[in-house]
């Protein structure tokens, strides 16, 4: 299900972000979480959204499987990638999921640029 999704927001992503078809798709930090409940997540993922910014995480995308609302994903669009490895470490962030109601330890997908 995971691959899938992973799938789905590299194609998504690329197609959203081809200016033209010569052009590669950006690298993507992708998340992955389980989360207590989702609208309490949502409401503290909004406004955290100044920490993604400065990460220079853009064109962000939140989706959920279909059986569950809970389980979520996260693309975004890395313009540094060590930058976004530093905002996934970052107290910061540990602190924001927690107060959204994380479950468990999130996983961090760093993807290439599209080939």
């Amino acid at each position: 299900m995971m691959r899938l999704f992973l799938a789905g927001a590299v194609v998504s992503l690329s197609v959203a972000s081809h200016v033209s078809a010569a052009t590669a798709g950006p690298p993507l930090l992708v998340i992955h979480q389980m989360v207590a409940d989702y609208a309490k997540w949502r409401s503290v993922y909004d406004a955290h959204q100044s920490a993604r910014d400065e990460a220079g995480l853009t064109n962000c995308h939140v989706r959920s499987t279909t059986d569950n609302p809970n389980d979520v994903f996260v693309a975004c669009e890395m313009a540094d990638p060590a930058k976004a490895k530093a905002f996934t470490a970052s107290k910061s962030l540990a602190d924001a999921m927690k107060n959204a109601g994380v479950a468990g330890k999130p996983d961090f997908y760093f993807l290439g640029p599209e080939r």
